[in-house]
């Protein structure tokens, strides 16, 4: 899968899950920002990485890369407030608070992905750690 095309397929599936989750949002590819999404009357920008499913000798994972621009620095707030990391062959989106993104890439285990509310149960610790809730 091209990676423009993994972005875009990211994007749209964040969307609907973001949308099935009762969420008012667009995809907007302004900035840093992937997504807008309205939550209790404020706009918060979502960055949207996603990955497909990798392996190594033993181990069934996704890697992201979760920087930005040619330099590839670190994401910051001031680009977006959430990131959300697609498994895009399995449909499955973790979010995070962008501040809880630290490292330039993140290598998370295929089990992640198969968790039960996944995006449910992400979605509403993200906004907690944004003092939204």
């Amino acid at each position: 899968m091209l990676n423009i095309r993994r972005g875009t397929i990211g994007e749209l599936i964040c969307a609907l899950k973001l949308m099935k989750l009762g969420v008012d949002c667009a995809i907007v590819n302004y900035n840093e920002a992937d997504i807008i999404a309205e939550v209790r009357g404020q706009l918060l920008r979502i960055q949207v990485k996603s990955s497909v499913l990798k392996k190594d000798r033993t181990t069934l994972y996704y890697h992201f890369v979760t920087s930005s621009g040619s330099e590839k620095r670190p994401l910051e707030e001031s680009g977006s407030e959430i990131v959300a990391l697609v498994a895009a062959d399995t449909e499955r989106v973790l979010f995070r608070a962008t501040s809880a993104v630290t490292q330039k890439t993140v290598r998370l285990p295929a089990t992640v992905f198969r968790t039960d509310n996944l995006e449910e149960d992400s979605w509403a610790a993200t906004i907690e750690a944004l003092s939204l809730r």
